[in-house]
């Protein structure tokens, strides 16, 4: 009987557990990105530099920032 219960069940329940658990973190931090105002920036492939998306443009297929050197 112990051998049902350790060998058995006892993993069973950690696992389900941990998913509960998994779940619900998982969620809050889904929930606590869509609240935030943090901006998702992104890298300018020619000077490398990171800037909000907003902020910068495609051209030729690239995204670029406003520098007048990227823009060349």
């Amino acid at each position: 009987m112990n051998f049902l219960i350790a060998g058995v069940i006892a993993p069973i329940a950690y696992f389900l557990i941990r998913y509960i658990v998994k779940s619900f973190v998982m969620s809050l931090i889904a929930s606590a990105k869509k609240n935030s105002n943090v901006k998702n920036m992104v890298q300018c492939e020619k000077c490398k530099m990171f800037l909000d998306e907003d902020e910068l443009f495609e051209k030729n297929g690239k995204l670029l920032c406003r520098k007048t050197e990227c823009n060349k």
